[in-house]
């Protein structure tokens, strides 16, 4: 009769205890961000200043479409870099993950105004991957003169667009003046019982002026019709009054919402809500987030892995200007809590900088395009964000641990 399994006494077995005991210790650690790195690929010029027709270039915003292809969104101001003008929106795409761009492409322009002075903006992009009937189908909402909201869409990865359609009267609340969509790239939910869900970030003000406002609107069936979602106004006497945001969906089915700060009372730059019922309603209002150093500037954020789809860890990707103050200093940080605290703080540029939306790449790579020398062009760059190389060794010398300590106990 075979006694009870005898336990190992060879230097073989105590080496891979020790591995093990590294891998119990590694997955914790893993959450970190020191575990984590963000390195530059490399940075290119997609829009400059005073070239192809327009004065400026403003308010980037970027997607990958089904194909592959990357778009980036920008708003061509033709005379002057006013948030009110002769603006249209203007794209540019590439076929080699962000390294070369295209011809500049018009999207949207001014129309029924003799004096040319219309803005036409904040286009807030998303793909649709679950429609049946049109997989990828690419639906862009913009707004016109920031009262206006429009929408058109796009089958052929962005080549052509379809007459655009105005939703103002769905989305937008009565007692609103100022509205606008975005402006950053929009999410479709992937989880839960909302899952396919398109939602749209905007922000708003009182028709009286009298505060500042998030809010969403959203489509359950894939982009046909269009409805008011969650918002939140806080008064101009409010110490805080978040308005330009970007949703996120978490790991565990809720909406996360970051948004800027406009000029409060508070010293926090940032403001942070949640939506249990995928962006149907806040759970509660806006609240401070003092771990984001930022001006008052629109920034964006990011689900860049999630471990329900397969990766080792959350991560989110956030990006904007870190100085405090004024536009300058794009930096990009990381989340291994969903949002609940950044870190690994990586300067990708110095000096000015200010607008930023952020696309994912592939499972190592993102990019960002951002506005960067008082607004006199529009930058792209590509980062791998990977694992620290002592912690791939870590992992790779305790997973051997396990098998050593298997063979030993086989034995």
């Amino acid at each position: 009769m075979k006694g009870p399994p005898r336990f190992p006494s060879t230097p073989l077995f105590f080496a891979g205890a020790v591995y093990a005991l590294l891998a119990s210790w590694s997955g914790p650690f893993a959450a970190r961000a020191a575990v984590y790195t963000i390195t530059e690929d490399f940075q290119v010029t997609v829009f400059q200043s005073g070239t192809e027709g327009y004065a400026y270039y403003r308010i980037p915003t970027i997607i990958k479409v089904a194909n592959g292809d990357l778009l980036a969104f920008v708003e061509g101001r033709k005379t002057k870099v006013n948030d009110r003008g002769d603006i249209d929106v203007v794209m540019k795409r590439s076929t080699d993950g962000g390294r070369t761009w295209g011809a500049l492409q018009l999207v949207q322009d001014e129309w029924d105004d003799p004096t040319g002075e219309i803005t036409i903006g904040n286009p807030t992009p998303v793909v649709d991957r679950t429609d049946p009937l049109h997989p990828g189908r690419i639906w862009l909402p913009f707004c016109r003169i920031a009262d206006r909201v429009f929408i058109t869409y796009s089958d052929d990865h962005g080549a052509t667009w379809a007459d655009r359609v105005e939703i103002t009267s769905a989305v937008k609340d009565p007692s609103w003046g100022f509205f606008a969509t975005g402006p950053v790239h929009a999410i479709q939910l992937q989880r839960g019982e909302n899952a396919g869900r398109l939602i749209i970030p905007a922000n708003h003000r009182p028709a009286d002026d009298s505060g500042w406002g998030a809010n969403v609107f959203y489509s359950d069936d894939h982009g046909q019709t269009w409805q008011c979602g969650a918002s939140d106004t806080h008064l101009n006497s409010d110490p805080l009054h978040p308005n330009e945001n970007i949703a996120v969906e978490l790991v565990d089915g809720r909406v996360y919402f970051n948004a800027r700060e406009h000029n409060g009372s508070d010293p926090a730059t940032r403001a942070v809500a949640y939506s249990s019922d995928g962006g149907e309603t806040f759970d509660a209002p806006f609240v401070a987030e003092p771990n984001i150093v930022s001006p008052v500037c629109q920034n964006s954020t990011l689900r860049f892995a999630a471990k329900d789809q397969g990766d080792p860890v959350n991560i989110l990707l956030y990006s904007g200007p870190k100085n405090s103050s004024s536009r300058q200093d794009m930096t990009l940080r990381l989340s291994f809590d969903e949002g609940l605290t950044w870190t690994n703080d990586t300067l990708i540029h110095a000096g000015s900088a200010a607008y930023s939306d952020l696309v994912k790449l592939d499972g190592s790579h993102a990019g960002v395009l951002y506005e960067v020398d008082d607004y006199g062009k529009i930058t792209f760059g590509s980062f791998t964000v990977v694992p620290e190389p002592s912690t791939v060794f870590l992992l790779f010398f305790a997973a051997l641990g396990m098998m050593i300590i298997y063979r030993q106990r086989c034995q």
